[in-house]
């Protein structure tokens, strides 16, 4: 009796836990968007901070995401027409592009190379300058760290993670029309491979897509923000908070992603 009761409690003291976590994200999400609402009033060091974020978390990224989206075209060409081609439904082509690269593996491959990237540098920095005392340092110069800190990585990640996830799916779209061509006999020609993409692509897509894209990159920014802003100020949390951060944010992301497919596709 006693050990199913501590199993009950423990239950929940989890979702209990769980609960305050959601709402302190929400809460940095939140307050990031208030803060942004008056852009003119933004100032201009928080905007270049904004820049560097876009340019560390999406122009520096732009080499690896081309690579890794032709050789996702490379395997579903391989996989994907060969098969279909072999049980002459040719024409289902079109619509496993769709549904595998814009609908479901570029977001989410995309977002799990942010947070390789960004949500581990970004929580590892700001681990680090809580140990230096450097946030601190902002609050005494009169800078509210939040406004200079986070609100700029919120937004610049999901810029950055947007026109990512867009490239993804433009290279690795003509990188499996141009793969076909070269890998797969009988393969349908520019025309009726365009044709064949555009009547699987729907203007819900693009709002599955921004759905997909936007609140995973707010997401991965205040997990990372907020992991690297806990715990004790001491060297030896550094990583632990970054690997929370990490663990965390694509545990968030594929929870979203699993809860917008099934909401938008069911």
């Amino acid at each position: 009796m006693s050990r199913t009761l501590g199993m009950i409690d423990g239950i929940g003291a989890r979702a209990c836990a769980l609960g305050l976590y959601v709402v302190d994200v929400s809460t940095i999400i939140g307050s990031g968007i208030a803060h942004l609402i008056p852009w003119r009033k933004v100032k201009p060091v928080t905007r270049s901070v904004l820049a560097r974020q876009i340019l560390f978390t999406g122009v520096e990224a732009v080499p690896f995401v081309a690579l890794l989206a032709l050789l996702t075209a490379l395997s579903l060409v391989v996989q994907g027409q060969v098969q279909l081609q072999g049980l002459g439904q040719s024409d289902l082509f079109g619509k496993l592009l769709v549904v595998m690269l814009v609908r479901e593996l570029g977001p989410l491959l995309i977002a799990m190379v942010v947070i390789a990237r960004s949500g581990s540098a970004m929580a590892t920095e700001m681990a680090n300058m809580r140990v230096a005392g450097e946030i601190q340092a902002l609050e005494w110069s009169g800078i509210d760290p939040f406004r200079y800190l986070v609100v700029p990585r919120l937004v610049g990640v999901c810029v950055a993670l947007v026109c990512l996830v867009l490239l993804f799916i433009a290279i690795s779209l003509a990188g499996g029309f141009l793969l076909s061509l070269v890998l797969v006999p009988n393969s349908p020609g520019i025309e009726r491979f365009t044709a064949l993409i555009a009547h699987n692509l729907t203007p819900f897509d693009g709002i599955v897509i921004l759905a997909k894209t936007v609140v995973p990159g707010l997401l991965i920014t205040a997990i990372a923000c907020l992991e690297g802003t806990r715990g004790a100020p001491i060297v030896t949390e550094v990583p632990r908070a970054t690997t929370r951060a990490v663990v965390r944010a694509i545990t968030a992301v594929f929870v979203w992603d699993a809860l917008i497919t099934a909401l938008a596709f069911t």
